[in-house]
Formats: structure tokens, sequence, C-alpha cells
């Protein structure tokens, strides 16, 4: 023991000689011109420039767009991109001390060939997050070959980091879902593989953000990218997860996956999903809602022919969105510009009953729809972006019209949005290890209400943290 604390001791006394950094690595400044373009007043100024920064300062080393592992390779181009799930490009060994991660987990990232919602290619980044030793299911097998070393495959599609280049969760010193997702499987043995979504980390037309049929293209795409890659170390059988932005895209990949059946699905863990997502808008907290509609509205062009943002936004949005791509500034950033609080009209009268939000609703809605089960759907019951009583009602209709569909829906009293993923950890865990185990769920609807065990009061409510970089490695 004292030789511990000696160890201790003399590890603190060479901390105190470097200085540890408390403030953020990026100090830019709002132009004159910008603020004036943009209608910004001077608090909001300032509250723009901190988020900025902040995030800028989360980048892994290089600001995304200054990344080169980003550009594509030379003399591909996007007119000759080859068929969805090749490779482009392979990073194998990231450098992780650019990163916040728990310790023994290493990291991978490639470039990959997905496809858009209307089929045609585009090429988007990913990552591996590798275990320390992989989970040993039996009769686990690679992809191709024989090895001894099989990891079981996890394919996460993320939460909303943002909608420019620069919010790629692969560039992002916690991978941007942290322990909430991806450290939490990695480190119970599964490797996880994530792609950033089409629009993010490489520079290209804006992401077609909440437009999930892509997304889980992407999703698919990648999974059978890394598998190329390492067809003697990745299992060949996978699981799909995601939350909130990635709960959406993952049901939509179990909806995909009747209709392109991949070889190797496993089912997918769908948590705080996006169902009917106008209708979530409707009831989402209001400090969301004007962001939401704005991430939507400056993707859909790239999608629907004739729709363009201005009818949804107003000029002033139309000016801040502008601003927002010229910063490459992801969520925090577009949560000032575009806050309710402001008393500011961002989105125009009627924009929720155009022609442009009537296909949305019928084309990118999650539920009453077949889908290829098993499927675990985990909702909170305070949760005031994906809202309790929409998810509900995709499941009970889901469950009317498919009676025989393998579908776990469990609510958890008193939880939020984010916070399902460690209120439930325990019962999705489980139910990855159960699909890669090859138990078989029942056939039909089974719905669950989960409560806290001790006092609802004294339970955390939200994430009262932050991981911060360590420079002291001790």
């Amino acid at each position: 023991m004292l030789l511990l604390y000696s160890c201790l001791f003399a590890a603190l006394a060479y901390a105190q000689v470097l200085v540890q950094n408390v403030t953020f690595n990026s100090d830019y400044h709002l132009s004159p011109a910008q603020i004036k373009a943009a209608n910004l007043s001077s608090a909001l100024v300032q509250q723009v420039q901190v988020a900025l920064n902040f995030e800028r300062s989360n980048n892994a080393g290089n600001l995304t767009q200054n990344d080169p592992f980003y550009f594509l390779p030379d003399g591909v181009t996007r007119s000759n991109l080859p068929p969805p799930g090749s490779i482009l490009k392979v990073e194998e060994y990231t450098n992780t001390t650019y990163y916040t991660f728990p310790p023994s987990l290493s990291l991978s990232r490639f470039l990959y060939v997905s496809e858009s919602y209307n089929g045609s290619r585009v090429p988007v980044s990913a990552y591996v997050l590798w275990p320390f030793t992989p989970r040993k299911f039996r009769g686990l097998k690679a992809c191709s070959g024989s090895s001894n070393t099989v990891y079981p495959v996890i394919g996460q599609a993320h939460g909303t980091t943002g909608q420019t280049q620069a919010c790629a969760p692969s560039n992002l010193r916690a991978l941007a879902d942290a322990y909430y997702e991806p450290f939490t499987m990695a480190l119970n043995g599964y490797a996880v593989v994530a792609p950033d979504y089409a629009g993010l980390g490489i520079p290209q037309s804006p992401t077609p953000y909440f437009v999930f049929p892509s997304h889980a293209n992407d999703l698919f795409h990648a999974v059978a990218a890394a598998q190329s890659q390492w067809p003697t170390l990745l299992s060949k059988s996978f699981v799909l997860t995601g939350q909130s932005q990635g709960g959406g895209t993952a049901w939509s990949a179990a909806q995909r996956q009747v209709k392109r059946p991949v070889p190797g699905y496993l089912g997918t863990l769908a948590a705080s999903p996006f169902t009917n997502i106008l209708a979530a808008i409707s009831g989402e907290d209001q400090t969301q809602v004007n962001v939401r509609v704005v991430g939507i509205a400056q993707g859909l062009d790239s999608v629907l022919a004739n729709f363009t943002a201005s009818q949804w936004l107003t000029p002033i949005a139309i000016a801040r969105l502008a601003l927002l791509r010229e910063l490459k500034g992801c969520s925090g950033t577009a949560n000032q510009l575009f806050s309710s609080k402001q008393g500011i009209d961002f989105l125009q009268p009627g924009w929720n009953e155009t022609d442009g939000a009537a296909w949305y609703a019928r084309n990118i809605r999650n539920g009453a729809q077949p889908f290829a089960g098993p499927m675990l759907v985990i909702q909170g019951t305070t949760d005031g972006n994906a809202i309790e009583s929409v998810t509900t009602a995709a499941v009970n209709q889901t469950c009317q019209m498919y009676p025989k569909a393998r579908l776990q829906y469990t609510r958890y009293t008193g939880v939020g949005h984010s916070q399902v993923m460690p209120a439930g950890q325990n019962e999705w865990l489980g139910w990855i290890s159960d699909r890669f185990e090859g138990k078989r769920q029942r056939d039909g609807c089974e719905l669950a209400v989960v409560g806290p065990v001790r006092d609802a009061a004294s339970v955390v409510k939200a994430q009262n943290w932050f991981i911060e970089y360590n420079q002291y490695g001790i």
C-alpha cells in the first residue's frame, strides 16, 4: 500500500510540472460582416462563439475540415465511385492520444461508399472501435477464412451531432455518444462499426438529416465495408443499434431489411427512436423545434426535387443557416443560432402543411410497416425529444398490423431522452448478447414498464458532467 501511494504521489508531482489546459483550444471570433448578415445581438455573438469554440476544441487533433483523412484518395471522385460497401481508404491504427477513450480500446477509421435515398453512390466516413479482447460466443464465425479471434459486430447509428462536415463522430474525442453507446459496447467485447452519415466528415452536399432510409443505407454499407476490410476478424453476424436520430435510423434499417435482406442480420435495438417525426416535433421541447426543422430543411433539397429550404424557413433562418455552414458549426452552435428564446420567427407559417412536409411524413416515417425482427425498442416516459406517446403509438400500430412480429417494447418511467441508455443498459446489453447466443425472441409484441427500485427522487435525472482531455496519463 505504501508503494502504491508513493507511485501516486510521484505521478502527481510530475503532473504539477505540466499545466492542465482549462481553456478551449480554439479562439474563433465572428467578423462584423458575419454578425451583420445573420442579425446577431452582442449577447448572441458571445454565446455562438463559446459554443463553436467548445465544439472545435472537441475535435480529435485536427479540425475535421482540415484532417487529410477525410479527403478522397487521389483519382477517386464522386463520379467514379465503386459499388456501395466498397472501401476507399483505411486508417488501421488511429492515433488515440487525441481521443478521450477508456483505457484498453483502440480505433480504426475508414472511408467507404454508401448510397443516397435516391440510390446514387456517396462517399462516407466511419470508424471501428475495437475492444481489448472480443467477447466469446459459441459458434461465432468470421466473414471469411479461419481465425481464433472473432469480434462480434455491432453496427451503431449515432445520435444528432449536427449537419455540417465538422460534426463527424469519428473525429470527436468521445465519438459523440461516449459511454451511452460505443464505449460501453466496446468494453463489453463488441467491435463497434459506426458511420458518420453522408455529409458529415467528407466534404460534400448537405447531409440528409433525419432522412432515416438514407442513414440506414450508411449503416448497412458501413458494416459491409468493415467486414470486407477485416474479414478474418469481424463476425459475419451483426446487430444494429441506435439512439435518438440513431434510434430512428435503426428502426428504418429494420424496415429496409425486409425489402433488401442482408445476410448475418440478427436484430435491431432502437432507443428513443423517432417514428412519426412531424408529430414528435409538434410535441417536442420547444427549444428543439427550430433546430430540428432547420436541420431537416437544410438537407431535404438533396433528396426531394423541387424543394428548397426557403419553403420552410424565414429569411433570417436562411441567413443563419448560411452562417452555420460557413462556420461549420454543429449542434451546440445551431442551438444558439436558432434558439426559440430569442422571440424570432425562424419557421414559415404553415411550413408543416407544404407538399414537402406531406412527402416527408409519408416517406420517412417509422412504424406501421413490416420490419425484420427481432427488435427491442426502449423509451423514456419523460423524453422531451422523441415523445413517448408518439413512440408508443407507432409500436401499437405496428403490433396491431403485424401481431406475429417479434417486437419488445420497454418504457422507463421518469427517464429522459439520452438517459434511457444507462437506465436500460442491463436490458439492452443482455438482449444483444442473446442475439449472438442464438436465442430466439418470442413471436408477438412484449410490452413492459420499468421504474427505479429506489426512491425516484434520489435518481440522477440528467448528465451533469463532461469528459475532459487529461494530459497527465495517470
